[in-house]
């Protein structure tokens, strides 16, 4: 037969001693690392936000670009169906008006039509809203 074990009774000082050797990880986190966790965390956020906006720009950059080249090559071909109608010493309009902001100008000016036998070559170039500048050189010949 066995005999029934009775509890023995726990001794408060024991227990305060249990709490005190307990390992750190039961005891919480220290001010220390609550502040590298709140730099790190810092640290990361901005490098997100960084991120973010240099991906925004870079989009307006190209968004940019690509309307500046579309007004460039909309100019050129506009110069070019105006030529189209020469005659040789006459003067040519150019029909086209850029999006608002932008700027379109070609050099030489006059307009005048060039002869048949020599070609013109025609700077043109276009300024979008930004100030970014864009330029082409083109040849331009009465038919």
């Amino acid at each position: 037969m066995q005999r029934a074990r009775t509890p023995t009774p726990i001794n408060p000082t024991s227990a305060s001693r249990r709490w005190v050797t307990r390992g750190r990880g039961d005891l919480g986190d220290t001010l220390v690392e609550i502040l590298f966790a709140v730099v790190i965390i810092g640290i990361t956020v901005a490098a997100l936000m960084s991120s973010l906006a240099n991906a925004g720009n870079a989009a307006n950059v190209q968004r940019n670009s690509v309307q500046i080249d579309l007004v460039m090559r909309n100019y050129a071909e506009a110069t070019k169906s105006a030529v189209q109608s020469c005659v040789d010493g006459g003067t040519y309009t150019v029909a086209y008006a850029p999006p608002a902001g932008f700027t379109a100008s070609a050099t030489p000016t006059g307009n005048q039509c060039p002869r048949v036998s020599v070609p013109v070559v025609l700077q043109l170039n276009v300024t979008a809203p930004l100030g970014v500048r864009q330029a082409m050189q083109i040849r331009i010949r009465t038919p």
